[in-house]
């Protein structure tokens, strides 16, 4: 599995992805996708902002994310939860 690399993710906000979590299937969606200074990370430094439904709630922990039958391991931390469900972060620095 290759690294998730800046340019996998710029301009793909409103992309769903499908996500195995304790309780079953959930859909998370690519609400932000920004570039950060860079740190020197070859495919460079970017966060990344999922929104989830409100329950069940992801523990922070790393996941595998499935879209368009492509997949990749992501560390996410929930980091907040308003009407519209929750929030979760992803740092590639």
């Amino acid at each position: 599995m290759e690294p998730l690399a800046w340019a996998d993710v710029s301009g793909t906000e409103g992309a769903v992805y499908r996500v195995d979590g304790e309780a079953g299937p959930l859909e998370l969606t690519l609400e932000t996708a920004a570039e950060l200074p860079s740190s020197g990370r070859a495919e460079g430094s970017f966060r990344l902002e999922f929104r989830g439904p409100f329950e069940p709630i992801l523990p922070q922990g790393t996941y595998r994310f499935v879209r368009d039958g492509q997949s990749v391991d992501i560390f996410v931390v929930p980091v907040g939860r308003d009407a519209k469900g929750t929030l979760y972060e992803a740092v590639f620095y």
